[in-house]
């Protein structure tokens, strides 16, 4: 390839990378910045990128997005703060009064966090909640197989161990699936071994661990205009002064860039998402990802509604009665639960109180296999979950029978031994397989299932999983356990 061939590919494809995450002015004219501070902290780093001086990816954008807008902020002047958007972030003031030449007088909303947990700040211990964004992190807008920010919510859930000096092969799959073990070999499809991304620092504060990429990127020293001239300084000082610290490791995934499917490397921190693209031209493999744009169109357009809230969800399997009325007047649970997988049903299930929680066993008939099957869940009273037992019954059990809600496997592992003391025998509402008649009704969903142990109570019962996904193969809900991790109960004011 000739070398003007070779520069106009590079030029291409950045230009493509550039369009995707915000290193180009697209539409409008930027608007003008709605306090000196803001103009202030832009120019700095990229004053000489928007100039075309420099060639390196911007740290908060061409130009401010929007006109500077009073958003609701408990702590602030008057209940509310002054904010600007920008491609890559949002610019805030919370204390106006505060010392103007203080590093932090401008700061980063936590825009990271706020689009993969679904909760809105309005002060620092105040939220309001919205949903995970569906929206992708890293790839086209359209890209309907790359992860969005509700895909980290498992990744975000989880403490790291420090990994130091390890190479980053985990993956995350859109429906917020992690996988450690095949990233590493090409046998299983791609070998990301190959790009020889290690983790260089390990973040003590959230535990978690920053790739030598990524460490190297927020460690940067450059040119940077100061006082009206141009200097070599760090661009980030602190490190963390315009990400926040790291909130999950790194994940690779495969991702859409401009109509072409590549590979990316995916890291979200408190304020800011980092992407590293192997592909791409030196100086922009590294990018901070369009958050600010994505906020905004969350906060203020209603986009990213996941499937259950925006009332998309397939199939003719919406919840009745009293699960229905739940689901659908509780906007917590559609975000914990989302679509239903299968209609409502009655199975023997068996519950038992203890010190630390609560135990529940469900017992039910596989039409697919044909098989009856056991599933027990330990409910901690802190809210965690955990799926202890998925046990295979005798092909002819009749259900109307008592089966055993412990199995000793169970009865001297720690899960079953954090519970506590029983504080009551096992109850068991039965269902009657041969009449079909009787039982507790429950109900599978895409992030977990809905059950009824105790129709006297009037209790039902919201089992989920954090990642949005119970790793099951839906067409045959008991072919593998249905994994969760939180739970809630919640009264049955079906009917009254």
């Amino acid at each position: 390839m000739s070398s003007l061939n070779r520069f106009r590919s590079l030029a291409v494809f950045a230009l493509l990378v550039a369009l995707l995450l915000g290193n180009l002015p697209v539409g409008a004219a930027p608007a003008a910045f709605a306090d000196p501070a803001f103009q202030t902290t832009w120019t700095r780093t990229d004053q000489l990128v928007s100039g075309g001086a420099l060639k390196r990816s911007f740290y908060w954008g061409p130009g401010s997005n929007t006109a500077g807008l009073y958003e609701p902020y408990a702590e602030g002047k008057d209940g509310q703060h002054l904010v600007q958007y920008f491609d890559k972030s949002r610019m805030e003031i919370n204390n106006p009064d505060g010392e103007r030449n203080n590093r932090f007088f401008v700061t980063n909303g936590l825009l990271t966090k706020e689009l993969i947990s679904g909760y809105m700040q309005t002060g620092n211990d105040s939220q309001v909640l919205r949903w995970p964004a569906v929206i992708p992190l890293a790839s086209d807008t359209d890209d309907g197989t790359a992860p969005t920010y509700a895909s980290f919510r498992g990744a975000v859930a989880l403490s790291d161990s420090d990994k130091t000096g390890q190479t980053v092969t985990a993956i995350i799959y859109r429906a917020g699936v992690l996988d450690f073990e095949h990233g590493g070999s090409a046998t299983y499809g791609y070998d990301y071994s190959q790009h020889k991304v290690k983790y260089s620092y390990y973040e003590p504060t959230t535990r978690h661990n920053i790739p030598d990429v990524f460490w190297n990127f927020l460690n940067a020293s450059g040119p940077v205009l100061e006082n009206g001239r141009q200097v070599t300084a760090r661009l980030n000082d602190p490190y963390f002064y315009a990400t926040g610290y790291p909130i999950a490791d790194a994940y690779w995934s495969q991702v859409k860039i401009g109509g072409k499917a590549t590979v990316a490397l995916i890291q979200p921190y408190e304020r800011r998402v980092l992407t590293y693209v192997p592909s791409a031209p030196e100086g922009f493999k590294v990018q901070m990802g369009n958050i600010g744009q994505h906020y905004y169109s969350w906060r203020y357009n209603d986009a990213g509604k996941p499937a259950a809230v925006a009332g998309t969800c397939a199939g003719d399997h919406s919840p009745t009665l009293g699960f229905g009325k739940l689901w659908n007047e509780s906007l917590l649970v559609k975000i914990n639960l989302g679509c239903s997988v299968s209609a409502e049903k009655r199975a023997t299930v068996t519950a038992q109180t203890f010190t630390g929680g609560k135990l529940i066993a469900i017992n039910n008939y596989d039409y697919y296999s044909g098989e009856h099957y056991q599933d027990i869940y330990a409910l901690y009273s802190d809210g965690t979950a955990t799926t202890l037992s998925h046990i295979g019954l005798p092909r002819n059990f009749d259900q109307r029978q008592p089966s055993p809600i412990f199995p000793a496997r169970d009865q001297s592992s720690n899960l079953l031994s954090g519970l506590g003391t029983a504080l009551d025998s096992p109850t068991v509402v039965y269902y009657d397989n041969i009449a079909k008649s009787g039982g507790a009704p429950i109900q599978y969903f895409d992030g977990g299932l809905m059950v009824y142990p105790d129709l006297g109570a009037r209790k039902i019962y919201a089992l989920h999983n954090t990642t949005g996904t119970t790793h099951t193969a839906f067409a045959n809900p008991h072919s593998t356990p249905i994994e969760i991790d939180r739970w809630a109960v919640y009264a049955d004011t079906f009917g009254g």
